[in-house]
């Protein structure tokens, strides 16, 4: 299952916060990730926050994982508790019966 959530910013910048769920067959458990893509005003297509030609991208290479999805939050400039009600968000939709 996959659940779209798009923020404005007062920039104008819209960001865009995918939640994804897979279910683990081995574990019998669903496995929920997310992903933050961004876009100023004037672009047409959503981006990774922190691309190859930004000057902190070497450092997100040499952080941890859950370091590098903090910057990501940082930079894409959402607050934590945007990221909560958009996940609360996805958690009511997948109890849901189909």
């Amino acid at each position: 299952m996959i659940h779209e959530k798009v923020f404005t910013l007062k920039n104008r910048r819209e960001v865009k916060v995918i939640f994804k769920a897979t279910y683990l067959p081995t574990t019998q458990k669903l496995k929920t990730d997310y992903e933050i893509l961004i876009r100023e005003p004037g672009e047409k297509l959503f981006r990774e926050p922190i691309g190859i030609s930004h000057p902190k991208y070497w450092k997100l290479q040499t952080v941890s994982k859950e370091q590098g999805r903090e910057l990501i939050l940082l930079y894409s400039g959402i607050s934590h508790k945007q990221l909560q009600s958009a996940e609360n968000e996805f958690n009511q939709l997948m109890l849901m019966p189909a």
